[in-house]
C-alpha cells in the first residue's frame, strides 16, 4: 500500500513538472491590427494602448488572429494595465469549438486588477482569434496590452475578479451624533424635495462577471462628486441609492464585499455634503426569476437573492437580516436624518403567477403578505437593534412588489417599531407605464382618474391618520411625447400636494440617454447633459407644490392633435380566422381621445363555415381577461352570444357592439384588445357614433 502511495504521488509530482517545463509562448502583440473597421478602436504598436473612441453604446473590438496550435498549453496569461475606469473584454475562438457561445467565451478584464488567467477550453486544439472588445455604453477609454501567454500549470483556474481581499468591514465607530428628534415624519417628508434615482450602484449582470466594474452595464459610469453636484445643482435634494449589494458578496454569510460598501459609503458621502438627503434602499427581488441570474446565486457565494414566499422565507430571512446589519453598521452616529432606510425594492414572489399583480382574493398572495410583513419586521428590527442613530432613523416600507395599490390593500400593514412616527410607507408610481416597450404615448383621462382614486384611498389609510407616504420611484419613459408627461405629472402634483397630504417624490432616471431599450434616461453621466428640462422643471417645481411656467411656444410646438377614428378602418387588410389561431390584436391607444364617450364597434364579417363565431376579448389593467360580451351594458347586433363568451354568426354582414361611457374608460386604460374566431374572414374593425 505504502508502494502504491509512493508511485502515486511519483506519479502526480510528474505530471507537476511538466507542467511547470512547458515553456510559456509569448504572443507577439504587434499582431493586433492597427484598428477595427469603423475606426472605433485602435491599437497603437509602440505604447500598446489600445484607445476607444466611437459614438455608439454597443461594443467595439479589435482582433489578434492566431491560428495557434494550443495542445501543449491549458491557459491564456493576459497582462494589462487599465488607464481608466473600465477593462476590456477578451473573447476566444477556437478551431472546430462544440461548445462555442458567444457570452460564454468572453472574460472581462477589471480595471483594478492587472492580469487575468483564462482556462482554455477542453476538446480543443487550436486558438484561431482573441478578441479584445470594449465594455458597453462607455464612449471612450484607454487601455494597455502589456503581454499575453500561452502557459501549462497544475491548476488552471479563471480569476476570481470578486474574491475577498482581506479588507475588514466598514464600521461607523462614532459614539454619538446629532438627530432632529423633533421632526415628524410628516413634516419630514414634506421637506424631502424633488428626489433622483441613482442606480449605478444598482448595475447587474447575469451573464458576465464584472466585479467592482459594474456601472457601464446599465449605462452609468464609475461614481464621482461631480455627478452628484450635477444632481443637486438641477434642484435635487434627495438621492435614492438601489444598491446591488446582493451581486457583491464574499462567502456564506453574505458578507458585502468591503470594497463595494466603501463606493457606496463615499456616494452617501458626497450627497450628504451637498446638503441632500439619501435613501439608502434594500434589496430587490425580481434577479431571482433571471435563471442565468438564479444560477449563479446557486453555484457562487458572490450572488444571493430572495423571494417572498413560504419555501423561501427562511433563507430570504437569513440574506436579509445579514444584509441589513451591514447597512446599519456602516450608516449610525455619524449620519443625522438626511440618511434614510428603506427596506426593500419591489419585493415580489418571485415564483408565482401573481408575481407582480398581487390579489387580495388569492389565499397565496395573502399568505405572501404575511411574509413581507415578516421581511420588514426583521429589517426595521435589525436596524434597531445597532443603536444610536439607528434606534430613531426614518425608515420607508415598500409595499408588495412597490405598487400603489399594495399600499391599501386590505392585507397590507406597516411592521411594529420601537419609537413613534418613523416609518413612511413608500410605493412606485409609472401613470403611464414602466419604460418604452410598456408605456402609453398618450394620456388619458383613465389615468387621471387612477390618480384621483390612488390619493383618495390613502386619505383613509394614511393621511388621516397623520402617516405621510412616499414615491420613491416612478414617473414617465422619455418616448412619451413630452407634453403628454407633463400634464401627467401636473395632476399627480394637483393630488399629491393637495392640503391634508404629505407626499414625496423620486424620479427614476437610468443611463438610457440615448432612448433604446427602457428611455428614462434624463441626465447622461458620461457629459452631464439633461434631456427634456421642461419635464425636469416641472417634477422639481412640482414637488415644491408649484407650477413651472412653460412657454406658449413650448406648449403650442408639443400639445400633440389627436384625429377621431370614427368610421376609419382599424385594419390595414382582411383577416381570416380559421380556427382561433393568433388573434388580431388593437392597441387600446388608439382609442385614446379619438372617439366619443360612448360608441358602437363595427365589425364588417364574412363567414366561411356553418360553425361562425367571432371572440372579442381584452387583458385589463391588471393584467385579467376579460370578454368584452359580458361587460355591462354591451348589446350584439349582427350575431347572438353564443356559451356566455362568444358571438355566433349565422350569415355575412355587419356585426356591432354597443361600448358605455365606463367601458370605453376602460378599453382606454386596457392592456390589448384582441379579436379572434373561426371560420371567418375580418373584413374591417371600426368605431361608429
Amino acid at each position: 500500500m505504502k508502494k502504491q502511495l509512493f508511485l502515486l504521488i511519483f506519479f502526480l509530482s510528474g505530471i507537476t513538472v511538466f507542467a511547470q517545463n512547458v515553456k510559456p509562448f509569448k504572443i507577439d502583440l504587434n499582431a493586433i491590427v492597427s484598428a477595427n473597421d469603423d475606426k472605433s478602436m485602435t491599437y497603437d504598436k509602440a505604447s500598446r494602448i489600445i484607445t476607444v473612441k466611437r459614438n455608439y453604446e454597443n461594443q467595439s473590438s479589435i482582433g489578434l488572429w492566431l491560428d495557434k496550435d494550443i495542445s501543449n498549453y491549458n491557459i491564456i496569461r493576459i497582462k494589462y494595465k487599465s488607464l481608466g475606469d473600465y477593462g476590456f473584454h477578451v473573447h476566444t475562438c477556437y478551431k472546430k469549438d462544440p461548445t462555442a457561445d458567444y457570452w460564454g467565451d468572453s472574460t472581462y478584464c477589471p480595471s483594478y486588477l492587472t492580469e487575468m488567467v483564462i482556462p482554455i477550453k477542453d476538446g480543443v486544439s487550436t486558438l484561431e482569434i482573441l478578441d479584445i472588445m470594449s465594455v458597453n455604453h462607455i464612449l471612450k477609454y484607454k487601455f494597455r496590452i502589456d503581454e499575453i501567454t500561452l502557459e501549462k500549470i497544475s491548476n488552471p483556474q479563471k480569476i476570481d475578479i470578486a474574491a475577498p481581499t482581506g479588507e475588514a468591514p466598514i464600521i461607523d465607530t462614532a459614539t454619538s451624533g446629532k438627530f432632529n428628534d423633533s421632526i415628524s415624519a410628516w413634516d419630514f417628508v414634506a421637506g424631502l424635495g424633488a428626489g433622483f434615482h441613482y442606480d449605478a450602484l444598482h448595475s447587474v449582470s447575469a451573464w458576465q462577471e464584472f466585479g467592482l466594474d459594474c456601472y457601464h452595464w446599465n449605462g452609468a459610469v464609475r461614481p464621482t462628486k461631480e455627478i452628484i453636484q450635477t444632481i443637486r445643482n438641477r434642484g435635487f435634494k434627495t438621492l435614492r441609492l438601489q444598491v446591488a449589494s446582493y451581486a457583491h458578496l464574499i462567502d456564506e454569510n453574505y458578507t458585502i464585499d468591503p470594497r463595494f460598501m466603501k463606493i457606496v459609503k463615499q456616494v452617501v458621502d458626497w450627497a450628504i455634503e451637498e446638503d441632500m438627503y439619501v435613501i439608502v434602499c434594500g434589496p430587490v427581488a425580481e434577479m431571482l426569476q433571471d435563471e442565468t441570474f438564479r444560477k449563479k446565486a446557486e453555484e457562487s457565494v458572490h450572488y444571493a437573492g430572495y423571494s417572498v414566499d413560504e419555501k423561501n422565507k427562511k433563507e430570504s430571512l437569513r440574506f436579509l437580516k445579514a444584509i441589513w446589519l451591514q447597512y446599519a453598521k456602516t450608516f449610525n452616529n455619524t449620519y443625522d436624518e438626511h440618511l434614510i432606510f428603506e427596506t426593500l425594492n419591489e419585493p415580489i414572489n418571485c415564483f408565482h403567477e401573481h408575481d407582480w399583480h398581487p390579489q387580495d382574493d388569492c389565499a397565496v398572495c395573502k399568505k405572501n403578505y404575511s411574509i413581507l410583513k415578516e421581511y420588514n419586521q426583521a429589517i426595521v428590527d435589525t436596524i434597531r437593534s445597532t443603536g444610536g442613530n439607528n434606534t430613531k432613523r426614518f425608515i420607508m416600507v415598500e409595499g408588495y412588489s412597490g405598487a400603489e395599490k399594495s399600499l391599501y390593500s386590505k392585507v397590507f400593514s406597516l411592521p411594529k417599531d420601537k419609537v413613534k412616527d418613523k416609518l413612511i410607507p413608500t410605493f412606485h408610481c409609472y401613470p403611464m407605464g414602466c419604460g418604452k416597450p410598456y408605456s402609453k404615448k398618450l394620456y388619458q383621462d383613465s389615468v387621471k382618474a387612477n390618480l384621483k382614486e390612488w390619493f383618495a384611498t390613502y386619505d383613509k389609510q394614511f393621511f388621516l391618520k397623520h402617516i405621510p407616504v412616499y414615491m420613491s420611484e416612478g414617473f414617465h419613459d422619455r418616448s412619451i411625447p413630452v407634453m403628454e408627461r407633463i400634464n401627467c405629472l401636473k395632476d399627480f402634483f394637483a393630488e399629491a400636494k393637495k392640503s391634508g397630504r404629505s407626499c414625496g417624490v423620486t424620479m427614476i432616471n437610468d443611463g438610457d440617454y440615448r432612448c433604446q431599450w427602457n428611455c428614462f434616461g434624463y441626465l447622461s453621466f458620461q457629459d452631464l447633459k439633461w434631456y427634456d428640462n421642461e419635464y425636469v422643471d416641472t417634477l422639481i417645481y412640482g414637488c415644491e407644490g408649484k407650477e413651472y411656467p412653460l412657454s406658449d411656444e413650448f406648449v403650442k410646438k408639443n400639445t400633440l392633435k389627436i384625429e377621431s377614428i370614427v368610421g376609419k378602418n382599424l385594419i390595414s387588410e382582411p383577416v381570416e380566422k380559421k380556427n382561433f389561431d393568433d388573434g388580431l390584436r388593437i392597441s387600446p391607444e388608439i382609442l385614446v381621445r379619438s372617439t366619443p364617450a360612448k360608441y358602437k364597434f363595427e365589425f364588417e364579417i364574412e363567414t366561411t363555415g356553418s360553425d361562425a363565431i367571432m371572440q372579442f376579448a381584452f387583458t385589463d389593467s391588471n393584467l385579467k381577461w376579460r370578454e368584452v360580451v359580458q361587460e355591462k351594458n354591451v348589446k350584439i347586433q349582427g350575431g347572438t352570444l353564443k356559451d356566455g363568451w362568444c358571438i355566433e354568426i349565422k350569415k355575412s354582414g355587419t356585426v356591432s357592439l354597443s361600448i358605455d361611457e365606463k367601458l370605453a374608460k376602460t378599453l382606454e386604460e386596457s392592456d390589448c384588445i384582441f379579436i379572434n374566431g373561426r371560420s371567418i374572414i375580418i373584413k374591417s374593425v371600426k368605431v361608429v357614433e
